[in-house]
């Protein structure tokens, strides 16, 4: 989540949904998901969204290394990838060079429309984390946005 703030009411606004919402699970969620696990359809259910999940991640690996300077490794966890672009920072596009991670994902954003998180954000600069808790149909469509944007940059 990202919020310009030019005062302090919304760090008060976002520090109380952080407490409230992420760091404490409410016992009504913790209750629900207890019952979820312990149903007889757990295994079945669980096994299944392991498999999406699977096939998802193997969907956008592929197609982010198949894209002329990115390296991205399979992730073992978690639901995002973490591709390495630093072999296209240095690039420009419309005279403007793109440097650093936050660059790339500004041009990503304002030019396909595809929403990406700089490595910055994590103490990996040259790195971009995207998330494939979607659809099959909107990754393929994300890493085809993807690849012609990165077409459209000018080597430097």
């Amino acid at each position: 989540m990202v919020a310009v703030n030019s005062g302090h009411l919304l760090d008060d606004v976002f520090r109380n949904i952080n407490i409230n919402y992420f760091s404490c699970t409410a016992p009504y969620n913790q209750e629900g998901a207890r019952i979820a696990l312990e149903s007889p359809l757990a295994k079945e259910s669980i096994q299944r969204m392991v498999s999406i999940f699977q096939e998802r991640r193997d969907l956008v690996v592929n197609g982010l290394n198949a894209i002329k300077g990115i390296r991205c490794q399979k992730p073992k966890g978690a639901f995002y990838a973490f591709p390495n672009i630093t072999g296209l920072l240095g690039r420009s596009f419309n005279g403007k060079l793109l440097k650093t991670s936050s660059d790339m994902a500004a041009f990503l954003l304002d030019e396909v429309k595809v929403a990406l998180v700089p490595g910055s954000a994590f103490g990996a600069e040259g790195y971009l984390r995207l998330s494939y808790a979607t659809s099959q149909e909107k990754i393929k469509e994300g890493i085809d946005r993807i690849e012609k944007a990165l077409g459209m940059l000018e080597v430097c």
